[in-house]
């Protein structure tokens, strides 16, 4: 392509340093990189010097010839229009003749292709002139053209269905963003879902007993008994213990003292050793917390009872769980993943829309077009909308068959709150966009925006309640923080419209908010 176009003394310059006709030249060999079948020009040698247009027609007649490439051409000059297999004149957006040059030229019998055009000029404005009501059409539509521009600003709808239309288009033909849109959020459903838990099951524990007497034994059956744990070989003794936690073979090491089974006969106090690997800290917590509760069934026991009553306490206080009574993390985990993901790949992909339009030069039909930066916004917005309930239809279906969470409370609260949820996560992707320019920052800005808050400060990980100063108002401007209560609640608690209008009241401020935010930051005009 650089030999063809001659583009080798330029090699190393930007584009937009190049003269008039090289920058021609080059977005000619840009736009037959991938050997399209049609080329269609729009007054490619306007401004340019006369050798460099002869060049430039030089380059078009080798594709047309050569490569078999069909070229519609609009120009102005009829040097250019002559070297065409077919041409047609046009005035004021009417095709006055249809014909190859030299049968054009014919029918006029004329010298040139430029007097034929003079001929059907004159004859179009006669024709005109001899039809009144013709004359007053068009003189409408002149005035409707230079009508003010508040007049052409108003809202329209057609003007937004059209815009909706084709970004709409623009996503079914592309496959690649479509599919990843349409099934990205299944499969992260998946992987969050099943690979994110709470869940603390199957710790390994060993024992070193130096008792070996009934109640040692019957100590350790509270812990051979529990879901929770799962026994290792005995520990032959301290090294060994050292050993094995350090290799991380052991989650835990209970340690029995020689004189237990003699203490708890004689109802005098005893002790029990528990060794925890405090590498993680979330885990030995949560293994203490169960070494605890079982040792108070162990003491609750009946037959371990010995004549020496213990002193009961003065008071005393029993825990029950609601909503989720077996503590399961399953209930709490997928109404998250799928407010994180609906957060997530519809701000993506808003964003990504809007700079992919920067980047291709097609933001230009919003400066030259009467189309408002309202009807610009809302009509690349809507079908991200739309594409954002299919995802929240697919991971809900997820949710109920593949997760086995119930749905406890009102179905159409969760649906009207997942529909104003990613308006505004939408919209939270469009303000992203304002500040990329080309599509990898707007990816990775986005992807950064989003799962920061979403995870620390919106209660994924942290309750709201419990963050204070910037922390606190991050999460308060973030869209999370009042759908997350609105999924789980409907999810795990069966809760309803009454219980969520609070948070759902939340979301809707985010519309007008991040819509008002936005107007302004679309320029209407390059700058």
């Amino acid at each position: 392509m650089v030999r063809r176009f001659g583009l080798a003394d330029y090699i190393d310059q930007l584009a937009q340093d190049l003269p008039l006709g090289i920058r021609q030249r080059l977005s000619l060999a840009v736009a037959i990189v991938h050997q399209p079948e049609m080329l269609i020009l729009d007054e490619p040698t306007s401004g340019v010097d006369p050798l460099a247009r002869d060049r430039f027609w030089e380059a078009l007649i080798d594709l047309s010839r050569n490569e078999g490439v069909t070229i519609f051409v609009s120009t102005h000059f009829m040097n250019e229009a002559a070297r065409c297999d077919r041409v047609s004149l046009m005035d004021s957006g009417r095709v006055l003749a249809t014909d190859t040059p030299a049968g054009l030229i014919a029918a006029r019998g004329a010298a040139t292709l430029e007097d034929a055009f003079i001929s059907y000029l004159e004859e179009a404005v006669s024709a005109r002139s001899a039809e009144p009501g013709l004359v007053a059409y068009e003189t409408a539509n002149v005035r409707a053209a230079e009508r003010s521009p508040s007049d052409r600003s108003a809202f329209s709808p057609r003007r937004l269905a059209a815009c909706t239309i084709r970004e709409t288009l623009e996503l079914i033909r592309d496959p690649i963003r479509l599919g990843f849109a349409l099934f990205g959020t299944t499969f992260l459903m998946l992987v969050l879902g099943f690979g994110i838990s709470t869940d603390v099951n199957s710790l390994t524990f060993a024992v070193l007993d130096h008792d070996q007497s009934h109640q040692s034994r019957a100590y350790l059956e509270e812990l051979r008994g529990s879901a929770y744990f799962v026994e290792k070989p005995r520990l032959a003794d301290y090294s060994d213990l050292e050993k094995r936690l350090a290799d991380g073979d052991i989650d835990a090491g209970i340690e029995i003292p020689p004189s237990f089974g003699r203490d708890i006969a004689r109802g005098r106090p005893a002790w029990v050793a528990a060794w925890i690997d405090g590498a993680r800290p979330f885990i030995a917590q949560t293994i203490r917390g169960y070494l605890e509760g079982m040792h108070q069934l162990y003491l609750a026991d009946p037959t371990m009872r010995t004549t020496h009553p213990a002193q009961q306490p003065r008071a005393d206080i029993e825990v029950r769980f609601k909503y989720n009574q077996d503590f399961e993390s399953v209930y709490a985990m997928v109404p998250g993943t799928i407010s994180i993901l609906l957060a997530l790949f519809p701000a993506i992909l808003m964003a990504l829309a809007i700079v992919r339009e920067k980047e291709l030069g097609s933001i230009t039909n919003l400066y030259v077009t009467p189309i408002t930066r309202l009807e610009f916004l809302l009509g690349k917005q809507l079908p991200y909308v739309g594409l954002a309930m299919i995802n929240f239809a697919l991971m809900f279906m997820m949710a109920l068959l593949v997760f086995e969470v119930p749905l406890k409370g009102s179905f159409l609260t969760l649906l009207g709150a997942a529909l104003i949820y990613v308006t505004a996560t939408t919209a939270y992707g469009m303000l992203v966009s304002s500040f990329a320019r080309t599509q990898i920052a707007a990816l990775f800005g986005t992807a950064i925006l989003t799962v920061l808050p979403a995870t620390m400060f919106a209660g994924m990980s942290v309750p709201v309640s419990s963050l204070s100063g910037m922390a606190r108002i991050m999460g308060g401007l973030f869209p999370m923080t009042y759908f997350l209560p609105v999924s789980v609640g409907a999810f795990t608690k069966g809760l309803g419209f009454a219980d969520l209008a609070t948070n759902i009241g939340a979301l809707i401020l985010f519309i007008p908010g991040l819509l008002a935010l936005n107007l302004p930051l679309l320029r209407k005009q390059e700058r």
